[in-house]
């Protein structure tokens, strides 16, 4: 194993041992929705969709007959030029996303008013190796994860944006990233 797979190994149990750390605030995601992702169609709870990693719906109130009837409720105009890679998460009718190089935001998925956003600010000494795209987050409890561009793990408090904890998970001077969506596991 490489210090590269070490490292993107190495995300997932950071996770867990935040998680198993415990947290002072509700606990909106539980492992056991997390688990049973697939029975709350209205939610995407991890980057894609479940554990099972389908990226699918079974929601069936969009169909042949009527897709065509479909109109635009809201865009949302992003502040940061390039490419989209995030998969937003969406909980309890609020959608969470990350923003190149590595911003979050909390909007109602309804109508896509901004509740907030994170501003993480990249180390100075980061070199990227694949481009400056944060791929998503992770949520459990009232926290939110993001892997970053210099290689850290950060914990954002959902309800506010304000951050709780990070820490530095590789070192990001030899090209290493954690722009992944990180999976939390228990």
């Amino acid at each position: 194993m490489n210090r590269r797979t070490a490292a993107l190994t190495a995300l997932p149990v950071l996770v867990l041992a935040a998680c198993a750390a415990g947290e002072a605030g509700a606990q909106q995601v539980t492992p056991e929705r997390l688990v049973r992702a697939a029975s709350e169609p209205h939610n995407w709870l991890t980057y894609s969709g479940g554990y099972s990693s389908q990226r699918y719906t079974t929601l069936r109130q969009i169909n042949r007959d009527n897709v065509r009837d479909l109109e635009q409720q809201w865009v949302l105009q992003g502040q940061v030029l390039g490419a989209w890679q995030s998969s937003p998460l969406v909980v309890d009718g609020i959608m969470y996303l990350t923003q190149r190089p590595n911003d979050v935001l909390a909007l109602d998925a309804k109508t896509g008013r901004v509740f907030w956003r994170y501003q993480y600010n990249n180390s100075a000494e980061q070199r990227i190796c694949c481009g400056a795209n944060n791929r998503g987050l992770a949520v459990h409890g009232g926290t939110l994860f993001m892997g970053t561009l210099d290689a850290h793990l950060v914990a954002i408090d959902a309800k506010n944006g304000q951050p709780l904890w990070k820490t530095q998970v590789a070192d990001s001077r030899l090209a290493y990233s954690m722009t992944m969506a990180p999976l939390v596991m228990e």
